[in-house]
């Protein structure tokens, strides 16, 4: 008897060695990629392997608007195949290229959805751009690229800065100068007449708040020229900083994502 319960003993000793040398499966990965056979997928490809992000031109519902915690309301169209060549290039002109690769790595969302439109119960979102914790969405994948003006070129590059630094904000990528809520707008008290005495360019709404006044202020940068802002009637002049506070916040920004993360936003700004 005790022979059989040695022997017993020593098959559960070798079976529970056996299940300890079990080696699990790999996780497969969340996106499959090339998602087509056109000659800009190797360039997405490339671009994953890179980054470790995927560039989506087909996407679902599901993975537009889930947010890890919450669910976004708009919704996001696929994009027009022919328009993504343009729009590949245009993050790459506008966006990546003006970035340290080292910044990138840092700031780069999982995903980023090539959409045809965003809207809202029908009504088209402007911009038509959308950031979450793991995507930005460019809605602008549908032949318009082609279509728009320098001035109006500008003001997307603005918005498309914008947006995927609000991403960045949103994971913690990225922080807010302590510099720069020194002393805190009170934004509960501020109108569009006041808004530039307390340092605040973002327009006032329900949403203005600590995050969304240093993204009006990247959004600013980004989409101007020095000389546009500085200019008569624009927020960094004499006539409209009346006390200087929107000078001295902006300088806080721009000296901040220079030291720390080697960007210089103004310099985006000024180009062509």
């Amino acid at each position: 008897m005790r022979i059989y319960f040695l022997v017993a003993i020593l098959a559960i000793v070798t079976a529970c060695n056996k299940e300890a040398t079990l080696t699990p499966d790999p996780v497969q990965p969340m996106y499959t990629l090339p998602q087509g056979n056109h000659s800009y997928d190797d360039s997405i490809v490339a671009f994953h392997k890179k980054y470790d992000s995927y560039i989506l031109y087909q996407f679902t519902q599901y993975d537009y608007a889930y947010n890890y915690i919450d669910t976004r309301t708009d919704s996001a169209f696929i994009a027009d195949p022919a328009s993504i060549p343009q729009a590949l290039e245009f993050l790459k002109q506008q966006l990546f290229s003006f970035y340290p690769d080292a910044f990138l790595m840092k700031t780069m969302p999982f995903k980023i959805l090539l959409a045809g439109s965003i809207s809202k119960n029908g009504v088209p979102s402007v911009p038509a751009l959308a950031a979450s914790n793991s995507m930005i969405a460019f809605g602008y994948t549908n032949g318009t690229l082609a279509q728009k003006t320098p001035a109006e070129i500008k003001q997307l590059r603005g918005w498309l800065n914008r947006a995927y630094m609000e991403r960045a904000l949103r994971v913690g990528a990225i922080n807010i100068p302590t510099d720069f809520f020194d002393p805190m707008p009170r934004y509960k008290n501020l109108q569009e007449y006041n808004k530039y005495a307390a340092g605040v360019v973002e327009p006032i709404n329900e949403k203005l708040n600590i995050v969304t006044d240093l993204l009006g202020f990247i959004e600013l940068a980004t989409g101007h020229t020095y000389n546009e802002l500085t200019s008569p009637g624009h927020p960094l002049s004499p006539n409209v900083d009346v006390n200087g506070m929107v000078k001295k916040r902006y300088n806080i920004m721009i000296s901040y994502f220079q030291n720390m993360y080697g960007v210089d936003l103004q310099a985006i700004g000024n180009m062509p």
